[in-house]
């Protein structure tokens, strides 16, 4: 079979990391060669997946010396329903050898990838900048980096207007929200999404405190930052400072800050001066709000007492507040979606359960299990995949990791979340890449879906240490940088084929771009976007290869941080600290923007 070539120079995998080497072009790779981008562990298991064209044996060789490593035989060819290939694996798990690599079938060349001892050390550096990156209310300079320059985000929201009256508000109060992560390709700020992000990355720092240092992520000049704290928890801060803004004196919150109209991409955060309005207030996004600030509270303890004293009080007053307020609420005011995404949840039950599995892993309050008890039923369904609108999966995490909890009711949690654990490895087996997606989950940000799955088995293997759970993760982190059907990475300026068009103002508006940002993916459900449908509609599209690297498909190239939080926490797992130069952070490839 005559392999179609890629016909472009990309940016390439970056190359052996255990020396932090910064990444540089790649020659064009031939379509069908699916490996990861980025790279391979040592000590862990090594697969590329490659279409077959009847070839039965493969080869690895160096890139820099065009040597021969490594031979090996492939597997015989399988179909693969959700991409519509025939897949043969090819396994080099026993090549150890730091170095950069190419994998060799007949004729046909993969893309550069890299194997060491940290190849994902700049990846996760450059995920967790991001977020400084998508920073509301403060002067960013990153010269020495990326260039992006923004003079102020949206110093409006130091006096947004409510946009209705309760009790508590009157339509046009003016409150201070300076501050937080923007969500996505837009500048909306949602306590949703900021606290659930927050959350991912205060938790993944706890599972890896080693992993984490000041000075880590190279601080843009501007960026307010705490030199007291290693510089990840120093940015969660950053989002949670905000988060507290968007609480109310009764302990609910806010859902979200915006603008009353989408802003063209014309518009930088600093040229957007729109007026900004508070909108809707939802138990859902409080309580995922209260969970971020007890995660907060129990991961700041040992290094700034005062500032986790202070998220534990405001912890309680949301819990209060919640105890108080039975149903479940969702305002909704006429034109409140105008120029903002909804985040809509109606039912705010798994929410609940969230906050009150944190405050006990968190204080050891009996009360907070006696509320779990109390909801049995819903707290011991089986789980999927946590996400803004369900996060039930993450409650039973936390309670299962709580020390003087009750033996019996703790073991049943830790059974239910394990076993969907295993469902999760029983799904990356069956699938050709190693993707834990099945077919109902290529939706609206399935990059997101699948890493997050990965994320549960790295906490499942806090429960119990299973190989195949780490591993697991591992299959979903080489999904996303390219093992897929699409040999696409996913994430921005990561592997030799990133997105190059994603759905970001900031990028479009400033000629900046930013890496480390995770893009929604392949969405195979008609109506997520124009772009995207059509070319559903007029198109017989697999549903792995349901994605388009266009501006204006933001159900399949947008990013948002609640996405980024999964591969930060992913990345983190695996990354050990190095100390990384600017220049190693450089990407060495200008990207397209509408505005050059």
């Amino acid at each position: 079979m005559q392999s179609k070539k890629l016909c472009r120079l990309v940016l390439a995998g970056l190359s052996m990391l255990g020396t932090c080497g910064a990444a540089v072009l790649a020659e064009a790779a031939d379509a069908g060669m699916h490996v990861d981008q980025v790279g391979y562990l040592t000590g862990y298991e090594k697969a590329a997946m490659v279409t077959d064209s009847g070839e039965e044996d493969f080869s690895i060789i160096d890139s820099k010396t065009g040597q021969v490593v490594f031979t090996g035989k492939l597997t015989a060819a399988k179909h693969d329903e959700l991409s519509e290939e025939k897949l043969r694996r090819a396994d080099f798990t026993p090549l150890n050898t730091p170095g950069t690599y190419k994998l060799k079938v007949g004729s046909r060349e993969s893309y550069d990838f890299a194997i060491g001892d940290n190849v994902y050390a700049v990846p996760s550096v450059q995920t967790w900048r991001s977020f400084t990156l998508s920073r509301s209310g403060t002067p960013l300079n990153d010269k020495d980096v990326t260039g992006l320059q923004i003079k102020m985000g949206h110093a409006q929201d130091s006096a947004a207007q409510v946009y209705f009256t309760d009790k508590l508000n009157q339509k046009g109060d003016k409150v201070n929200v300076a501050g937080g992560w923007y969500d996505a390709g837009d500048y909306g700020k949602y306590t949703t999404t900021g606290a659930i992000a927050a959350a991912e990355l205060l938790l993944a720092y706890e599972a890896h405190p080693d992993h984490f240092t000041k000075g880590q992520l190279l601080f843009p000049t501007g960026a307010q930052y705490d030199n007291q704290l290693p510089d990840a928890l120093s940015e969660v801060k950053y989002e949670l400072n905000f988060l507290k803004k968007m609480m109310r004196r009764d302990g609910s919150t806010f859902h979200k800050v915006a603008g009353a109209q989408w802003p063209g991409f014309d518009k930088s955060p600093d040229t957007d001066t729109q007026e900004r309005f508070l909108y809707s207030t939802c138990t859902a996004s409080t309580a995922m709000y209260g969970a971020s600030l007890a995660i907060g509270a129990r991961v700041y303890q040992n290094l700034d007492a005062a500032y986790a004293k202070e998220l534990q009080k405001d912890a309680d007053k949301v819990w209060n507040y919640l105890s108080r307020t039975k149903e479940s609420i969702y305002r909704v005011d006429e034109g409140q979606e105008s120029g903002s995404g909804p985040y809509n949840d109606t039912n705010d039950i798994q929410e609940r359960l969230w906050m009150a599995a944190e405050m006990m892993r968190t204080t050891g309050d009996k009360r907070y299990e006696a509320y779990l008890k109390a909801h049995k039923a819903e707290f011991l369904q089986a789980p999927g995949f946590f996400t803004w609108d369900n996060t039930l999966a993450l409650a039973q995490f936390a309670y299962a990791m709580a020390k003087n909890a009750d033996a019996g009711f703790q073991a049943e949690v830790k059974q239910v979340y394990l076993a969907y654990a295993d469902k999760i490895v029983g799904k990356i087996k069956q699938d050709g890449f190693g993707c834990a997606l099945s077919k109902d989950e290529y939706t609206w940000a399935s990059t997101k879906n699948a890493l997050t799955q990965g994320d549960m088995l790295l906490m499942a293997y806090q429960l119990q240490p299973k190989a195949e759970y780490e591993e697991g993760a591992l299959s979903q982190i080489h999904y996303m940088f390219g093992r897929n059907s699409l040999d696409k990475s996913f994430l921005t300026g990561m592997g030799s084929n990133p997105p190059e068009h994603p759905h970001n103002r900031i990028h479009e508006s400033t000629g900046a771009y930013v890496p480390g940002l995770l893009v929604g993916g392949p969405n195979h459900i008609k109506g997520g976007d124009p772009d995207q449908t059509k070319y559903l509609e007029e198109n017989k599209v697999p549903v792995a290869k349901s994605y388009l690297d266009v501006l204006t498909s933001w159900s399949t190239n947008e990013y948002a941080i609640d996405y980024t939080g999964t591969a930060a926490y992913a990345l983190a797992w695996f990354a050990k600290p190095v100390k990384l130069t600017a220049d190693e952070l450089k990407l060495k490839r200008d990207f397209p923007s509408i505005t050059k």
